[in-house]
């Protein structure tokens, strides 16, 4: 982002516009709004309000609501991203291996982002999410087709279930870590039942649900079990 000019106040002083810190409050603030009610629901008025501003601060850093957006995919949601993807292996670790790291790294940026399950289902899972479209242009392409060319050759030598589609698998991993925290303490109404569990318990139910589903007829039971990390 261009840098703006100083800015200074009669005695001489920057004013409080000029302190990087109100941009950051501002967009976290704007994403804790995002992920509660929605970005079409979330007026410039709302965060400025939130963030104990002028809508006119909000404007200043951000000049447009596009440039806003634009913002919250960059430093926010793109180093979660890289933060997942980058420590994999695709080289040397196994298919189970790198999958479990990948799921495992899931869930530790949902507990240093706990607003981004509610922010992925709202925005950018569904068709027509406004993050959705920025979102996508960050995926690693190179990385996930060589997840997916991981998974076929590891499906070949027996080593995960042939019945597990390579195009879906990671879409499905995202969908086991974000959906039941994103949903975690709605109500079912049917029952009058509300689901309320923490990140810890969804955990163990994504990797014992995702690794035996995973399993194929060679594939050693020590790795299902996490003995070789």
């Amino acid at each position: 982002m261009e840098q703006k000019p100083e800015q200074h106040t009669l005695s001489g002083r920057r004013s409080q516009k000029d302190d990087t810190s109100g941009r950051e409050h501002l967009l976290d603030t704007a994403i804790l709004l995002f992920s509660d009610r929605g970005i079409a629901n979330t007026t410039i008025a709302q965060i400025a309000k939130a963030g104990k501003v002028t809508s006119a601060m909000v404007h200043y850093w951000f000049d447009t609501r596009e440039k806003l957006y634009d913002a919250v995919v960059a430093e926010r949601l793109g180093p979660l991203i890289q933060a997942i993807w980058e420590p994999a292996d695709l080289e040397n670790e196994s298919a189970i291996q790198v999958i479990r790291g990948l799921l495992t790294r899931m869930f530790e940026v949902t507990d240093s982002a706990p607003w981004l399950p509610s922010l992925w289902l709202r925005e950018i899972v569904q068709v027509g999410g406004l993050l959705r479209e920025r979102l996508l242009r960050r995926i690693p392409r190179d990385r996930s087709i060589a997840f997916r060319q991981k998974i076929v050759e590891a499906q070949s030598r027996g080593e995960v279930n042939p019945k597990i589609e390579p195009d879906l698998l990671f879409t499905s991993m995202v969908a086991q870590v974000m959906l039941p925290q994103a949903t975690s303490s709605c109500v079912w109404d049917e029952n009058n039942i509300t689901m309320s569990l923490g990140r810890e318990q969804i955990q163990r139910h994504a990797v014992a649900l995702l690794m035996r589903g995973l399993e194929g007829p060679v594939i050693r039971s020590e790795e299902l079990n996490g003995e070789h990390q």
